[in-house]
């Protein structure tokens, strides 16, 4: 009996070591899904000398947009090539109406601001803390930022926002009354999902809470049911939650988190929610996140991991903070992490 607990011990030691040195040297993890992209060569060449450029924009009758991107970021790449490079009506229209720069929010360059403030592109970044790559910022000629649009756009939706700012519509409404008015045609029908649970009072939930706001315009509510709402790692983080969907148009009586009386359509209104699928992430009554742009799975089922595991405690600033530390984690465990669809 000794002999055989004394033998075992030893294959069990053994085992140990070996599974500390396999681990120790185990392979890091890789990060796929990134995508390299080339910046159209008619965009404007610029000395990012901001002022000057709006005046240039200003006097060529256009408008100034400023389009700010990272290096192996696919929405990026996705952006660009439906947007600007494919031959459509809005890259058509982007050419007629509009002066773009490009910005790398990590980059190196100096940006002239104004005349007291020079910058290094990644300290702008900072500095209009930018959340999202692409993150595309259209201004008046008073140097206004009067639209931000965060994340990609299907050329459809962008071209919306595109005539908003070229008929200066921002003078008189904001881009959600202007979306809510214009006719857009039904392309979704709202689908169920098991996910969603029924209440009018969300007021009453106490776990943290998932808003969906969803209407018929909605050209990636398709993607969010038949990809995201799928992906079993963002199921996973999704437990956590109470996950309730809203018609955006829907005139029907609800009460919000703080308890007041609203309607789904004056909610979104009120935030100036224009992206569909808009999702607003609570925990203990308190908005954490919005997520108002196209997230890809891994990058969706991180944002729920940051608000549902309450990280955003420990990385108050931005999500872009936890997320840093936690691919690094991945990485270091051998995870491959897929940034793409």
């Amino acid at each position: 009996g000794i002999v055989m607990k004394v033998l075992f011990s030893k294959i069990m030691f053994f085992t140990l070591a070996l599974f500390i040195y396999i681990n120790l040297n185990a392979a890091e993890g890789k990060v796929e899904g990134g995508s390299t992209h080339e910046i159209p060569s008619w965009f404007k060449e610029s000395f990012l000398d901001i002022s000057e450029d709006i005046a240039e924009s200003k006097a060529n009758n256009k408008h100034f947009m400023v389009f700010m991107d990272l290096e192996g970021c696919p929405y990026c790449t996705k952006m660009l090539k439906e947007n600007f490079i494919a031959e459509n009506k809005t890259s058509e229209f982007i050419k007629k109406y509009f002066d773009v720069i490009e910005i790398n929010v990590k980059g190196s360059r100096e940006v002239a601001w104004d005349e007291k403030t020079t910058l290094t592109e990644k300290e702008l970044a900072e500095k209009l803390e930018i959340q999202y790559s692409p993150t595309i910022l259209f201004f008046n000629e008073k140097k206004e930022v009067v639209v931000r649009v965060n994340g990609y756009r299907k050329a459809a939706d962008f071209k919306y926002i595109l005539e908003y700012v070229q008929g200066k519509h921002y003078e008189k409404m904001t881009l959600t009354e202007y979306l809510n008015k214009i006719e857009k045609q039904s392309l979704y029908t709202l689908k169920d999902n098991k996910l969603f649970k029924n209440t009018k009072d969300l007021s009453k939930i106490k776990t943290p809470l998932a808003v969906v706001f969803e209407d018929g315009s909605c050209t990636q509510c398709d993607y969010f049911h038949n990809r995201i709402l799928k992906d079993k790692n963002v199921l996973s983080e999704f437990k956590k939650f109470t996950v309730v969907r809203l018609d955006a148009n829907s005139d029907e009586e609800i009460i919000d988190v703080d308890g007041n009386k609203t309607t789904a359509k004056q909610w979104a209104l009120k935030i100036n929610l224009d992206y569909r699928p808009g999702i607003l992430l609570y925990d203990n009554k308190k908005l954490i996140s919005t997520i108002d742009a196209l997230l890809y799975p891994f990058h969706f089922k991180e944002l729920l991991r940051y608000v549902g595991g309450k990280y955003y405690e420990k990385y108050p600033k931005s999500y872009l903070d936890y997320l840093r530390v936690r691919q690094d984690e991945l990485l270091k465990q051998g995870i491959n992490i897929d940034l793409g669809e």
